[in-house]
C-alpha cells in the first residue's frame, strides 16, 4: 500500500543508545508515514553495554552481527545459543520531535510486528503491552511527544518464561509434540521457531516488522474491503471504506485513474460503501488458465475544501473463487471453481524462508513465487506453523497467477478462551482483511492437522487429557475453528475450510471426502506404489525427504564432519524417523547402496524425485475424483534435510524438475 506525503528522515549519532530524529520542512495535512528503521540499539535487560541493532530484525541476528553469538546455522551452534530464549531484551532509539511533526493533530506510533511479549515506553510513559507476533500494535503519542529529544524503548520479555506463566494459569497441559518447553500452545508466536521436524529450535524476540510514525489531521483511512458481484455482462464493485477521525470528509474512488461512483460525504469515524457497475471485462485467471490483468483501485479522503487528507491504492483483479464441497456418489468433493470453471490445482506448501523472518525479507518471499511460476504451479498453501507472508508475497502471487491457500497460524491446540480468544480474534480479523484484498486469495483454513490429531494421535493419553479437561480443550478449539474463524472468513468474503486435513490418511473415509494429507509414505513406511492407491479428493500434503547437495552443507558444517553418519549430519536431521526411510527407499526403489556422502545425497534426491513423480501422476490421472495436489514442501528455512524441492540455497532438486514437467501438461 502506498501513501504519499512521507516525512523525510535524517539521522545523528549522539550518546548511547544510538539516536534517530525526524525532520521536515513543512507541516502537511495529508496522512503521512515515517518509517523508523535505522540507528536503533539493544542490550540484554539488566546489563550495561548497548549494541547497534537493525530494525526490522531479531535478537539472534543482532547478536550475531555484533559477534556476541556464533552463527546458529553452523555445526552444533543452535544448541549453544539456547540461552537467548531465557533472557529479556531491550531496544531503544530517540525521536527528535520538531515543530513540523508536533504541528500535526494526530501522531500514532505503529509497530507492524513485535515478537512477542513487549512493553513499549515513550519517555517515562508506558504506552502499552503487546502479546502477539502476528498483530499490528499502535498507540497515539501526539500528547506524549515533547519538543526535541524523546526516548522510545521496547522491552521484550522471554517468550518461554511468559509462556510458562500462561500455561500455569490455564491449568491444562496442551499437546506440544515439537516443543520440549511445552509453552508454544500458549504463545502467539511462530510455532516452527520452537523446533519442528525440518527446523531447529531458535526462540527469539525483536521488532521484526517496520515501525512507523503515522501523522494525520482531521480524518484518515482505516480498512478497505472490495466485494465483486458478477452477472453475464457486468461486474458490480462494492468498495467499503472504514475511517477514523473527528472531521467531515468526502470519499473519492477511482479505477485505473478514472473516477468511479459518486463522491460520498461522510461524518467522522464512518463506514462508507461506494457502488460501481462496469461492463464484464477480462478476468483474472490462475497460472496456466489465462492472463492476470490487474487494476489500480485508489481511495481518497478529502476535506470539504478539497484538501487531500489520506489515500491508498490497491491492485485488484476481476475474478470469482468458490470452494465446492458437495456430497456426490464418491463422498464429498473438494474442488476450486474459478470464474465458474472447475480447475485442477497443481501446487505446493511453503514454510518461512528463514528461521529469522526479517533476515529473509521480501525478496526471499518473492523468489518463492518465481520458483512456483517457473514450475507451472497455480496454488500454494501457506502452512499454519510459520508466519503470515508480507504484502510483497501476495502481490507477487497476484501478478504470477498463484492462488493462495492461507492457513491461520494454528499448528497447536490453544487455550481458546477469554483474553487469548480475544487476542487471536483480533489477529485473524487483521490478517483476513489484508489477505482478502488480493485476487490470489483463494482459501482461509482454520488449522493444520489439529482435528485429525485429536482423533487419531493418542494425545488424550499422552498428555493426560480426559474428562472435563478433554471436553474443555476440544470444544473451545472447535468453536474457534468453526464459529469464530469461520465467521471472520465469511466477513472477509474468502472461502473457508475449518481444518486440514478433513480426514486422517489411515482410513478409507479420508480418500472419499474433503482434503487429505497422505503420509503413508514416510511416516507410515509404505512403499511408493501406495501413492496410486491412496488418492484423495484433494491431496494437500504428501512428500518424501532428501538432503541438499554437499556444496550447501559445506557452508555450515566443518569439513571433518562431512561424512556419512557423522555427529554433525545426525544433528542436522530433525525428523524422528531419522534417515531410515530414505535408506530403505534407496535400496527398495533404486536398488542402490551408497558408500559415500556424495552418493547418498545424490540417491536421496533421486528417490525423492521418484516419489513426487508417482504421487503427482496418480493425482492428475484420477481427475475428477481428485482435483488438487499440493506437495510438501517447496522450500527450507535452514540448510538441512527435509521434504523440500528447493533447498535453502535456492537450488532446485531433481524432484522440482519432475514436478515442473508434470505440471506443464
Amino acid at each position: 500500500m502506498h501513501r504519499s506525503g512521507t516525512i523525510p528522515l535524517t539521522y545523528r549519532t549522539l550518546c548511547l543508545p544510538l539516536l534517530l530524529w525526524l525532520g521536515t520542512g513543512r507541516a502537511i495535512a495529508q496522512g503521512s508515514h515515517a518509517t523508523l528503521f535505522e540507528e536503533w540499539s539493544f542490550r540484554q535487560a539488566g546489563t550495561i553495554p548497548w549494541h547497534p541493532a537493525q530494525v526490522p530484525g531479531e535478537v539472534h541476528t543482532d547478536l550475531l552481527r555484533n559477534g556476541l553469538i556464533p552463527d546458529p546455522y553452523r555445526n552444533f551452534n543452535a544448541d549453544s545459543v539456547q540461552w537467548v530464549e531465557e533472557k529479556d531484551w531491550e531496544y531503544a532509539c530517540i525521536i527528535n520531535a520538531d515543530e513540523a511533526l508536533l504541528h500535526n493533530e494526530h501522531v500514532d506510533l505503529v509497530f507492524k510486528g513485535l515478537d512477542t511479549f513487549a512493553e513499549v515506553w515513550l519517555n517515562d510513559s508506558l504506552l502499552g503491552k503487546a502479546n502477539n507476533m502476528f498483530r499490528t500494535w499502535e498507540w497515539p503519542v501526539r500528547e506524549l511527544l515533547k519538543p526535541g529529544v524523546n526516548r522510545l524503548k521496547v522491552v521484550f520479555r522471554s517468550a518461554v518464561r511468559e509462556g510458562q506463566k500462561l500455561r500455569k494459569a490455564y491449568g491444562i497441559n496442551l499437546p506440544h509434540d515439537s516443543d520440549p518447553s511445552a509453552v508454544s500452545p500458549y504463545v502467539r508466536k511462530a510455532a516452527y521457531q520452537f523446533g519442528w521436524d525440518f527446523a531447529p529450535r531458535l526462540v527469539g524476540c525483536g521488532i521484526w516488522q517496520p515501525v512507523e510514525l503515522r501523522c494525520w489531521n482531521g480524518a484518515r483511512l482505516g480498512s478497505v474491503k472490495v466485494e465483486q458481484h458478477f452477472t453475464t455482462d457486468s461486474i458490480r464493485l462494492d468498495v467499503q471504506v472504514n475511517t477514523a477521525g473527528n472531521a467531515s470528509f468526502t470519499v473519492h474512488c477511482s479505477l485505473d485513474g478514472v473516477p468511479i461512483g459518486r463522491p460520498v460525504d461522510a461524518v467522522p469515524s464512518a463506514s462508507i460503501t461506494v457502488h460501481y457497475t462496469l461492463p464484464r471485462t477480462a478476468s483474472w485467471w490462475p497460472n496456466g488458465s489465462g492472463r492476470q490483468p490487474l487494476h489500480n483501485l485508489c481511495v481518497e479522503l478529502r476535506s470539504p475544501e478539497g484538501q487531500l487528507l489520506d489515500s491508498t491504492t490497491h491492485r485488484i483483479g476481476y475474478r470469482s473463487v468458490e470452494l465446492r464441497q458437495e456430497t456426490d456418489s464418491i463422498g464429498r468433493s473438494f474442488t476450486f471453481i474459478i470464474n465458474g470453471k472447475p480447475i485442477f490445482m497443481k501446487g505446493c506448501n511453503i514454510v518461512p524462508p528463514d528461521m529469522f523472518p526479517s533476515r529473509a525479507g521480501d525478496s526471499a518471499w518473492v523468489a518463492l513465487v518465481a520458483h512456483m511460476q517457473r514450475a507451472h504451479i497455480n496454488m500454494v498453501r501457506v502452512w499454519a506453523g510459520g508466519i503470515y507472508p508480507p504484502e510483497a508475497f501476495y502481490n507477487a502471487c497476484d501478478t504470477a497467477g498463484i492462488l493462495v491457500w492461507q492457513d491461520f497460524m494454528l499448528a497447536n491446540l490453544v487455550p481458546a478462551e477469554g483474553e487469548f480468544l480475544d487476542n487471536i480474534t483480533q489477529e485473524a480479523k487483521e490478517q483476513a482483511a489484508r489477505f482478502a484484498l488480493h485476487p490470489c486469495a483463494a482459501l482461509l483454513c482454520g488449522n493444520n492437522e489439529l482435528n485429525v490429531a485429536w482423533s487419531n494421535w493418542g494425545w488424550q493419553d499422552k498428555y493426560k487429557l480426559h474428562g472435563t479437561d478433554s471436553a474443555r480443550v476440544i470444544q473451545s478449539n472447535r468453536r474457534l475453528w468453526k464459529d469464530v474463524l469461520g465467521g471472520i472468513a465469511a466477513e472477509a468474503g474468502v472461502p473457508y475450510t475449518w481444518t486440514s486435513a478433513l480426514s486422517n490418511w489411515g482410513n478409507a473415509a479420508g480418500l472419499r471426502s474433503g482434503d487429505l494429507h497422505y503420509w503413508g509414505v514416510w511416516h507410515g513406511d509404505a512403499d511408493f506404489a501406495s501413492f496410486a492407491t491412496n488418492v484423495g479428493r484433494f491431496v494437500s500434503e504428501y512428500g518424501f525427504q532428501s538432503w541438499p547437495d554437499s556444496a550447501l552443507l559445506a557452508k555450515y558444517i566443518n569439513p571433518d564432519q562431512l561424512y556419512l553418519g557423522s555427529p554433525a549430519m545426525q544433528y542436522r536431521q530433525r525428523s524422528y524417523k531419522t534417515d531410515k526411510p530414505t535408506w530403505e527407499a534407496i535400496q527398495r526403489e533404486l536398488g542402490e547402496h551408497p558408500r559415500t556422502l556424495g552418493e547418498f545425497i545424490e540417491a536421496s534426491q533421486a528417490v525423492q524425485a521418484l516419489a513426487y513423480e508417482k504421487a503427482i501422476q496418480a493425482h492428475i490421472k484420477k481427475q475428477p475424483w481428485c482435483m488438487g495436489t499440493l506437495f510438501w514442501q517447496l522450500n527450507d528455512c535452514w540448510p538441512g534435510p527435509s521434504w523440500s524441492l528447493v533447498d535453502y540455497g535456492g537450488n532446485w532438486k531433481p524432484g522440482m524438475f519432475e514436478a515442473q514437467q508434470l505440471f506443464s501438461r
